[in-house]
This record gives C-alpha cells, structure tokens and sequence, in this order.
C-alpha cells in the first residue's frame, strides 16, 4: 500500500488534533501496534508490528478549512462509534428455515458462509438481518432488516446507527451498491459497500477513501442517480470512478458473471 492510500486510511480515522495514542493497525490488523501523533499541526504514523510498512509523515494545514475538517471528523467518528446492542430477537440464520432459504436466492449465502457478512434473523419482524460494524473496532453499531412476509413494512428497515453503510469483502477495488444483498453477491470479486438507497453520504465517503478503483452499481431504474453519485465523487477528490449501468439486480449474478461484468468488459465511464 503506498503512501496516498495509508494517508487516506489515516485521515479516515479523524484522530483529534495535539493527540498522541497507540491503537490497532488498521492496516494489518495487529492490536495495539499503531502509534499515531497528531501534534503539531502534523500526522505522524508508524506500526510497530514487524511485518507492517505502516509509517509516514504528513505536515499539517494551518488554515481554517483543517479546523472545519477536524471538527466535522470528530462528528463522524461519534457517530460511528455509537454501539449497537444485539435484539434478543435476533438468532443464528439456521433458526429458521425460510431465512436459510432467502440467503441462498438472494445470493448471500456463500458471503455468510465464509465469514464475510454476519446475518441473522430477527424472530420477532420476521426479517433476515445484516450486521453493521465499525471499520475500525468492527464492533456492531447498525443492522439491516429485510422483512420476510410480504405483509412485514416496510420491506428493508434500519435497527440502531442509520449512517454507516453495510461493508461485505476485503478487496482493494469496491463497488458502490444500493442494498447489502447486492454487496455480499460482489464480495468474491469486490468489496460491496451498500449506502441503503441512492443517496450518498459524507461519511460514506470517508469510507470509500481506501479503495484503489470505485463502480457505481445502482439498480437499473437508478442509472441517472448513479452517474450524480459519480460526479459528486469525481469532485471529492475519486480519482477512478466508473459507472456500471445494469440490465439487473446484481443478487442475480453468479461469480463468474460478476467478474466478466466489471474485468473482462470494456468499462462504461
């Protein structure tokens, strides 16, 4: 990982400013051997872990837009620190035959299995339910419910942090998704990050910082909102963002399929 890309992570983890800490790595996951200092005005990286290139250097913005900067971070990070406590009503997916059932049409099921997204069932909404973690801590601070019975309402509902968006896969170029069984279908071939719609928000950009290529995979009848989201990246500071128009919901691809779509096609910007 080069210098840009560790900066960005950095950045990412909005540390306060005069701040001295030690914490884990969130580059190769060790704990406790990331010191970062933020005094100075500067960000000083470095982990202690042996086999870790973690380290660099940055001099700080003297000026009020770092104020701003620093100050919207801090909002962000309390916001997705906020912990999420788990529903008694929610149980292991194996509880329930129909939410097994579910997970396996809905292209989900190879993504749980190996540990990718962490799905239960919620007993008492009848829903299939994705585990939202903090990037960093990776503890829970949100779910995602899908109802199971067409009379649940709504159809996708929301439990605890509303903001931070679903995560599924550990690749270094990430599609942009509306929904987590989307995410999980990509997670073979891609990171899935979905925003729960089609609107983009600032702290799901913070999270799309570490990624080397973005694709903006809306479904079809969100095409235009994909090329605003686009834009609207492109204008952040993204330098590589693709649009991925779609003929169908991306659940309904196979692995194969998902590949050809998004590395052995000429791109669509």
């Amino acid at each position: 990982m080069n210098y840009k890309q560790q900066l960005n992570i950095i950045q990412g983890l909005f540390i306060p400013p005069d701040t001295q800490m030690r914490m884990d790595c969130p580059f190769c996951k060790n704990l406790n051997t990331l010191s970062v200092d933020t005094t100075e005005n500067n960000i000083n990286w470095y982990c202690f872990h042996a086999t870790c290139k973690a380290r660099g250097k940055k001099e700080g913005e003297k000026n009020m837009q770092y104020v701003e900067k620093v100050l919207k971070g801090n909002q962000e990070l309390y916001i997705e620190n906020e912990e999420f406590k788990i529903p008694d009503s929610f149980t292991g997916i194996y509880s329930n035959e129909k939410a097994m059932r579910w997970l396996s049409n809905n292209n989900c099921w190879e993504a749980w299995s190996w540990g990718r997204a962490d799905i239960k069932y919620d007993v008492q909404q009848d829903r299939v339910v994705f585990l939202i973690k903090n990037r960093y801590s990776h503890k829970f601070v949100g779910a995602v419910g899908r109802g199971l019975n067409k009379n649940v309402y709504p159809k996708w509902f929301m439990y605890g942090n509303k903001d931070v968006p679903f995560k599924c896969g550990e690749c270094d170029d990430a599609v942009i998704v509306e929904d987590c069984p989307s995410a999980c279908a990509v997670s073979n071939i891609l990171t899935g990050i979905a925003i729960m719609g089609t609107k983009l928000k600032d702290l799901h950009k913070s999270h799309l910082k570490p990624y080397k290529k973005l694709y903006v995979c809306l479904d079809r009848d969100a095409t235009t909102k994909a090329y605003d989201i686009a834009k609207d990246l492109r204008s952040s500071g993204f330098d590589n963002v693709v649009v991925k128009p779609l003929e169908d919901d991306l659940k309904y691809f196979n692995t194969e399929q998902i590949r050809e779509m998004f590395y052995d096609r000429k791109t669509n910007a």
